[in-house]
């Protein structure tokens, strides 16, 4: 019975130190994309819609485009993709992935969901589009004026 005791002590153990030091994700700023924006390894996702994604305003006062280099994985679909169709999209478990949307609330769901199938490096851009407009000198694509 002793013996049965401290296996599951350690089982338990063990199981609290994995969970403690699984991946998770880690909030992000303007500079840090700006850092590794377009490093090789780095993938920046754009969550909104395919129509704001590619230029059309989603909300009065935000811009529509995207940052530059960001590829679109809309979160309304992604609960449907296949990891077969991330990893299409260069989106493979061992690069960094940095999310954002328009405030980097949806984008946080999203990376969550990253890190639970298993992604070890994913980033939210807290400010997200919202936050990349503030400064003009910021490129958007398509340029649009909205």
């Amino acid at each position: 019975m002793k013996n049965l005791k401290s296996l599951a002590l350690s089982i338990m153990i063990v199981l609290c130190a994995s969970v403690a030091f699984a991946a998770s994700v880690e909030i992000v700023d303007q500079s840090y994309v700006k850092e590794n924006l377009g490093k090789p390894g780095f993938f920046l996702v754009d969550v909104r819609s395919p129509e704001n994604f590619n230029g059309e305003s989603p909300k009065k006062g935000i811009k529509g485009g995207h940052i530059p280099g960001a590829i679109n994985v809309f979160d309304g679909e992604f609960d449907s993709m296949t990891q077969e169709q991330l990893d299409s999209m260069g989106l493979t478990k061992d690069v960094t992935v940095i999310v954002y949307c328009n405030s980097g609330h949806r984008s946080n769901i999203i990376a969550q969901k990253m890190v639970k199938m298993g992604y070890q490096s994913v980033k939210n851009y807290k400010g997200s589009i919202i936050d990349w407009q503030k400064d003009p000198s910021n490129p958007i694509e398509p340029a649009v004026d909205n």
